[in-house]
């Protein structure tokens, strides 16, 4: 499991007020607890946080350097939960779990289809359908991700968790008999899309040949 590095400050005001001017100074709030601890409010760098999101926090330990003083706390966490604004997308609250590298924690992880290029052209459409594995294992166990190779899919055919392979010391806590991934039959419409139509100047020439023939034949008569 990999580490990022993120720092952060003690929070000593909270509630709606105090939080709403956070962010309008460039700051997240958010709050880090653990099992057997106090939870601890802190705010972190609204950049540095949005750039962390955007290369995928889950299934990475998180180094917390909690400014409180003089000297910066460290605590070792993952990413439990982002709040976001339903309307704009902004984050506006996270929730960071401090764990122990030696006891086991429950987390999700994505889930990438790979193999997609190699698969066979049978027409088939690959529907995604479990974006996200929740999992058990102690942190230094737990991968970024987790991928499914489709290469040798066909039409008809289904992977479901219980088909996924991982490591022994990662317990599985998805329903083993929830889809992944299918190749579904095409519709109607898909296939009509995917037929191929002929140019312009072959349908006309088609055309001209049927009425030439058309022709012939009543001259025939």
């Amino acid at each position: 499991m990999r580490e990022v590095a993120l720092s952060c400050e003690v929070r000593t005001a909270v509630g709606k007020g105090p939080n709403r001017r956070a962010r309008q100074e460039g700051r997240i709030p958010a709050i880090v607890y653990g099992k057997g601890t106090q939870p601890v409010p802190i705010s972190v760098n609204a950049r540095e946080l949005s750039r962390l999101l955007g290369q995928g926090l889950s299934g990475k330990l998180i180094k917390l350097a909690i400014k409180d003083g003089e000297a910066p706390v460290e605590k070792t966490a993952v990413l439990k939960e982002v709040q976001r604004d339903f309307r704009e997308g902004r984050v506006l609250h996270v929730d960071f779990q401090e764990v122990s590298l030696t006891d086991k924690i429950t987390t999700k992880i994505p889930v990438v289809l790979v193999g997609e290029d190699r698969r066979k052209s049978d027409g088939g459409i690959l529907e995604h359908q479990l974006w996200e594995l929740e999992i058990q294992a102690i942190p230094t166990e737990i991968p970024e991700k987790i991928e499914v190779d489709v290469s040798g899919l066909t039409i008809g055919d289904t992977l479901k968790v219980s088909d996924l392979k991982v490591d022994p010391g990662i317990k599985i806590l998805t329903d083993g008999d929830e889809p992944v991934v299918t190749v579904a039959v095409p519709t109607k419409a898909e296939a009509e899309v995917e037929a191929p139509k002929a140019a312009p100047g072959e349908a006309g020439a088609e055309a001209g040949t049927a009425a030439g023939t058309e022709g012939e034949g009543k001259r025939e008569a």
